[in-house]
């Protein structure tokens, strides 16, 4: 008897490219998921909908609490009364995260015909909830796209990051002002965990980020036996000094790390695969938990590994505050979009196939 493995089916499958695109067509009974943060880019996908005139769209605006005076929660609703759409907002307490996609499948209209979900300005613990979820729904799911548009600039610019790393010996609290400050809480929500994370010993896979207290935290509280480090590296080339500096602001070195990878911040695929490897490679001596504090196509590869791999825990250092818009990503350029139909089908007919052989 042939032991079925749905990572192995995954890892097979001709994976859709992520692709470049300047206008979206959409239609009636078309849904699009966003999240109004304050981020310029967060605009763009709905801007270019309202300029295409675009009729008889709903759209699904998550408002995050605590909430963040410079988010665009208002110009959302204000785009949608001007163009006639249907806004349904969706509270996502990033405090107490859990049970959202549920939450999302409610209000979707019984006629839903394709999904979007604008993924720019989202947490990426809910990007993971989301697309995990979308996969392991068992009813039939509309066409469903990942969109996401890049910023112009992702601060902070080198000459400021190299300051703060300069400043450690005066003032260690320095380097923590990038972006997110400090960590509130490891979430742990139910959808994502797994019932298997005490059988073995623990191996972390962490995304290190702008924002130490992350990894500092998830490694605090998880106590793994070993630790996988997976950097990021950007596209653009007057980019890559960040993988080092964020590196340096972690206190990374071959002392404490166990194994250490480094991958595309933009391919989802380049994670994807590297995810399928470590679990084939540790998962059968070792519960793996995974923390998704990388990019946001990163964060969407964990979506659709965890859509399909369900032992694997996923935990979330929650930022405790981000630092001022200003310190954050400006204005937006390419939108990409990426199709999930393929993998949705894939995870369905793997779930009928096993029931078969029941």
């Amino acid at each position: 008897m042939v032991m079925m493995r749905i990572d192995r089916d995954l890892r097979a499958a001709n994976w859709p490219e992520q692709k470049p695109i300047e206008s979206i067509e959409f239609q009636s009974g078309d849904v699009l998921l966003v999240c109004g943060g304050f981020e310029d880019r967060v605009m763009t996908v709905l801007d270019k909908a309202a300029s295409s005139k675009s009729c008889g769209l709903t759209v699904l605006n998550f408002e995050y609490a605590p909430t963040v005076e410079s988010n665009h929660f208002e110009q959302v609703s204000m785009i949608c009364e001007d163009a006639g759409w249907k806004h349904i907002r969706i509270g996502y307490d990033r405090c107490n995260p859990s049970g959202i996609f549920d939450n999302v499948a409610k209000q979707l209209p019984s006629d839903v015909r394709r999904l979007y979900i604008d993924i720019s300005g989202m947490s990426r613990l809910l990007i993971v909830q989301l697309i995990a979820g979308l996969i392991e729904h068992k009813n039939n799911m509309p066409t469903v796209s990942i969109l996401y548009t890049e910023a112009v600039t992702y601060p902070p610019t080198e000459a400021e990051a190299r300051e703060k790393l300069a400043s450690r010996t005066h003032d260690s609290s320095a380097i923590f002002s990038f972006i997110s400050i400090g960590v509130y809480d490891l979430a742990i929500v139910p959808e994502l965990s797994s019932s298997d994370i005490n059988r073995a010993p623990t191996r972390l896979i962490a995304f290190p980020s702008f924002n130490p207290a992350q990894l500092f935290s998830v490694k605090s509280i998880i106590q793994p036996a070993k630790t996988t480090l997976i950097h990021g590296v950007p596209a653009e080339p007057a980019l890559r000094w960040r993988t080092e500096v964020i590196s340096q602001l972690n206190l990374i070195n071959d002392d404490v790390v166990d194994q250490s990878l480094s991958i595309s911040t933009l391919d989802y695929s380049e994670c994807l695969s590297i995810l399928l490897e470590l679990y084939d490679e540790w998962s059968e001596f070792n519960s793996l938990v995974l923390s998704p504090t990388g990019s946001k196509m990163q964060t969407v590869a964990v979506g659709i590994f965890r859509g399909f791999v369900r032992d694997i825990q996923i935990v979330y250092p929650t930022p405790l505050r981000f630092t001022d818009p200003t310190d954050h990503t400006h204005g937006a350029k390419q939108v990409y979009e990426l199709k999930l139909d393929s993998f949705i089908s894939l995870r369905n007919d793997f779930s009928a196939a096993a029931l078969i052989t029941q």
